[in-house]
């Protein structure tokens, strides 16, 4: 995220043709509605947005925030937060990179880290100011050379949110155009994701989320017109969620705004969708004015049933922002942005109530969990509000995730002996009849 408050797919011959049409008909009519009941593919989903960086904030907070974990350098500090990714067990990583109008902004020794761990980076290029330099005769032989620095990197996202920290967002398309060009001239299968859209985040209101959605539609619409004959000029589209406990309808409404893009401006339905941004926060707020204070419990609970819930309506990657803290984010102390990671990083408010830098949050257990009991799903069914079913290409028996939102009973099919397991990955055996749903999601197994 970046200036917040700078107010988101003859016989045989014939029966393989209407099997194929229909196949098409079931995925757009899922894109157009959200909450079918259809499965969905997902693989790998599980990420984490820019650990281990402290570019975004002030020199004096990135010192404090080191300081307080008892290091001496901000190696010691990716060494550290490489530990934590390894142990929350994400696949991937997006990784941004900064352009200051006359190079990239690297970390190569930490991208090797990286690398050398089997963490997949999707590298994110973007310049430094609210807007793109008018000659990109420069951006475009450093990113020639930055592409051919790291051919590990496959994904390549062009831009971030210009739509609320670029001066003049309709500019983006030629920046989109001069960085595709340079990427797939050196790496021809890399993926080619559009810059993030600032779908929901704190203290929006109606006028400014419809903003940002029309600046997309007017994007999207530029870069299909300037792409004649070609239904998929970019492989990736990207929506940030940054919002409360208890917004699932909101998000869902907003997702399948942008997801309606794609066919209003004749895309291909095979364009995936991502949100590599996301969060809730822990605690009270200095800002947005009139914040809800969050517990743990809550930020938890939101944590889990936002990514389920995103998974079954057609995103197929999700990574929460930023899991160790910020501090002073956008020179705001307390705000919605120093409380959204999921462990603390001991400053302002936090020092006072004695949580010392580094204590986990039981929105980092949830994570975990999360993802170790759902590492390697092929598929996930939505049953029902707060019920689904996630399935595996191997002989593993499904995984549900289950909370109240449609009722505290479980579905039909999770009947006779069960193992319940919760968010901080406690165990219990008992039966379908005597489990009894609540906010807190859970994870099912059937015996």
């Amino acid at each position: 995220m970046s200036n917040r408050q700078k107010n988101v797919r003859l016989g045989i011959a014939a029966a393989t043709a209407i099997a194929l049409i229909a196949a098409l008909i079931l995925v757009s009519a899922c894109r157009e509605d959200t909450l079918e009941n259809a499965p969905v593919e997902v693989y790998s989903p599980f990420g984490l947005y820019s650990p281990g960086t402290l570019g975004t904030l002030p020199t004096s907070a990135s010192r404090m925030m080191i300081d307080a974990l008892g290091f001496n350098s901000i190696e010691q500090y990716q060494d550290y937060s490489l530990n934590l990714t390894r142990e929350l067990g994400v696949s991937w990583v997006r990784m941004d990179f900064y352009f200051d109008g006359w190079k990239f902004i690297e970390q190569p020794a930490y991208l090797a880290q990286l690398h050398a761990q089997d963490v997949e980076v999707v590298g994110c290029v973007l310049p430094m100011n609210s807007f793109a330099p008018e000659d990109l005769t420069t951006f475009r032989a450093n990113l020639d050379h930055l592409v051919r620095r790291y051919p590990w990197i496959k994904i390549w996202q062009i831009g971030n949110e210009p739509d609320l920290s670029w001066d003049n967002p309709d500019d983006y398309p030629r920046f989109f155009f001069a960085g595709r060009e340079e990427v797939l001239k050196n790496c021809p299968d890399c993926k080619i994701a559009l810059a993030g859209a600032g779908a929901r985040w704190p203290g929006q209101d109606m006028e400014s989320w419809r903003h940002s959605l029309d600046v997309y539609d007017r994007i999207i619409g530029d870069i299909a017109a300037r792409s004649p004959g070609n239904t998929k000029p970019f492989d990736i589209i990207d929506m940030h969620f940054y919002d409360f406990y208890g917004t699932d309808e909101r998000m869902l409404e907003t997702m399948k705004d942008y997801q309606s893009l794609l066919p209003r401006h004749g895309l291909s339905p095979e364009i995936s969708f991502w949100v590599s941004e996301c969060a809730t926060p822990t605690g009270s707020l200095s800002w947005p004015p009139n914040a809800p204070s969050q517990t743990e419990e809550q930020q938890a609970a939101e944590l889990v049933s936002r990514f389920v819930t995103m998974l079954g309506a057609h995103v197929d990657r999700v990574s929460w922002a930023r899991f160790y803290e910020n501090y002073r984010y956008e020179d705001i102390e307390d705000g919605f942005f120093d409380h959204n990671g999921l462990v603390y990083n001991g400053l302002g408010s936090e020092a006072g109530a004695g949580i010392t830098a580094g204590t986990k949050k039981l929105g980092f257990y949830a994570y975990q969990t999360l993802i170790s009991q759902l590492a390697g799903c092929s598929q996930v069914i939505r049953l029902d509000d707060g019920k689904y079913r996630f399935s595996f290409p191997d002989d593993r028996d499904p995984v549900y995730v289950l909370w109240s939102a449609g009722g505290t009973e479980p579905p039909a099919e999770v009947r006779g002996p069960i193992l319940v397991t919760d968010v901080e990955g406690n165990s219990v055996e008992t039966t379908g009849e005597q489990l009894t749903l609540g906010s807190m999601p859970v994870f099912v197994n059937k015996r």
